[in-house]
């Protein structure tokens, strides 16, 4: 099945780059001919031009990815281990993220002690991520918008950790942590695990007793819409901490990493981050729903008013152009 699946994968990806590739080929042979129409020579400058550029932006992510050194292979027996430990030294001494402070690269407990403020840069990127991705689908409340901007994100979220560590994980390994982004996007299985509850009861305690809250009209509706809010800004902040310490593990672990075990790890540890996540971030989505609701009802109210203005305009004139003229009575 793991095999079918995987098959399955690449052939749509190889069906996807060809469809790209022609559709590119055909913008661009349109555009040819449109030029070659002014003149031959003006529409062979814009043909070349326009290969050199989709050159050149094809060529730029494949240049950065090459650009980032290869991750170090981790020793198997001590005399590995040194060997390791004084490559790793001096990566690290290369890493400008590390400029400010003061180390022995020769020595194994400095190294750890950079790797732990890398980590801390990784988490720190992770979460404020995650608090971005939470105030977003939360508010935006739109299905498939909402699935492009959690995949792209979180695209760029494994590339910017690949970043803090100064080097790349293996092709094999950046193609799992991809795969990881599309399938936690896609398929939120392992959501139902979790109680979301545990996390959303303290907000929701304090919401009910939100005074803000008990003067907005409706008061049934807008709080089902913040439940509903609320909830699909918790499972994409999920996801996306769980594809941030996944790809924190792969990069800057010191041992072998098997992947059912950073799986398990990085569910674990997502959900301990959750809890603060939700708290931080969540009165921001109440806030802006209340007030968008607000000013809703003050606008239909407002809308309500000048619409029953323009009626009672109407019939005063109506009135007076129906009033009769009374003549003279006759002596």
């Amino acid at each position: 099945m793991r095999q079918q699946l995987k098959f399955l994968v690449i052939s749509l990806a190889l069906l996807t780059l060809v469809a790209f590739v022609l559709f590119v080929v055909n913008q661009v042979a349109g555009i040819y001919t449109l030029a070659k129409a002014v003149h031959p020579g003006f529409g062979l400058a814009v043909l070349w031009s326009l290969i050199l550029l989709f050159v050149g932006l094809f060529s730029l992510p494949v240049y950065l990815y090459l650009r980032l050194p290869k991750p170090l292979p981790l020793p198997e027996n001590d005399e590995g281990r040194v060997a390791y430990f004084q490559a790793l030294g001096k990566r690290l001494g290369r890493n400008r993220l590390l400029t400010g402070e003061q180390f022995n690269w020769t020595e194994e407990k400095e190294i750890q002690r950079a790797l732990t403020l890398l980590d801390n840069r990784a988490d720190n990127m992770i979460q404020n991520t995650a608090k971005s991705v939470f105030l977003t689908t939360a508010i935006s409340q739109n299905g498939k918008l909402d699935a492009l901007t959690v995949l792209i994100t979180h695209s760029k979220l494994v590339w910017d950790i690949a970043h803090v560590y100064y080097q790349r994980p293996s092709l094999r390994d950046l193609t799992t942590l991809y795969a990881n982004v599309g399938a936690t996007t896609f398929m939120a299985s392992q959501i139902e695990d979790i109680d979301l509850s545990e996390h959303l009861e303290p907000v929701l305690g304090n919401l009910l007793q939100n005074s803000a809250l008990k003067s907005v009209p409706f008061v049934g509706s807008v709080s089902g819409l913040i439940m509903d809010s609320l909830m699909e800004g918790t499972v994409n902040a999920f996801l996306t901490l769980r594809v941030g310490i996944i790809t924190k593990r792969y990069c800057g672990s010191l041992t072998t990493q098997l992947r059912g075990q950073v799986r398990r790890a990085a569910y674990r540890e997502a959900a301990g981050m959750l809890g603060q996540i939700v708290r931080s971030v969540s009165g921001q989505v109440v806030r802006s729903i209340t007030d968008s609701v607000k000013r809703s009802g003050a606008n239909t109210v407002k809308s309500g008013l000048q619409v029953a203005g323009r009626a009672s305009d109407r019939v005063r004139s109506w009135f007076g152009n129906a009033t009769p003229n009374v003549g003279p009575t006759d002596g």
